[in-house]
């Protein structure tokens, strides 16, 4: 999951700890799936992993090989339809977090043709453009048009 990745990042970054040690500090906090690949894969040598590379591993071995696949249609077949603008972008977030989508354009188009109808015409009276306004900018106002 980003969020625990990101968390668990700092956790060992702000405490300072060696970059060699980093995986072994964070392994006592691992349970399940995570704990079988740590034992499996890891524990042998752990001072030999980074961290990039146990996060990158420990995902292909806890996830099928399809799963951004899935998780990337599952994107395509999200929209807002009865949720409200918040629910809808953090539907979005999610997803992009999940299948590794960073580039702003497509965020952008993604959520203005999700919107629902009224909501996209509310921003094009904004005088808003998904080929040029920023992620941001679309989301707020989407918010307040929402009101």
């Amino acid at each position: 999951h980003p969020r625990r990745v990101f968390s668990n990042t700092a956790y060992v970054r702000d405490g300072r700890v060696p970059k060699n040690s980093r995986v072994l500090k964070l392994s006592r906090y691992l349970t399940g799936t995570a704990h079988d690949f740590y034992v499996s894969s890891v524990s042998d040598d752990p001072k030999a992993w980074r961290l990039k590379q146990f996060f990158i591993e420990l995902y292909n071995y806890c996830f099928p090989l399809t799963f951004r696949l899935d998780q990337r249609r599952k994107l395509q077949r999200t929209f807002q339809d009865n949720k409200t603008v918040r629910r809808y972008t953090g539907e979005l977030r999610e997803l992009f977090n999940t299948v590794g989508l960073m580039d702003e354009r497509e965020k952008v188009h993604k959520l203005w043709s999700g919107l629902n109808r009224n909501l996209q015409q509310g921003l094009w009276r904004e005088k808003l453009d998904p080929e040029m306004s920023s992620y941001r900018i679309v989301e707020q106002t989407a918010e307040l048009l929402e009101l």
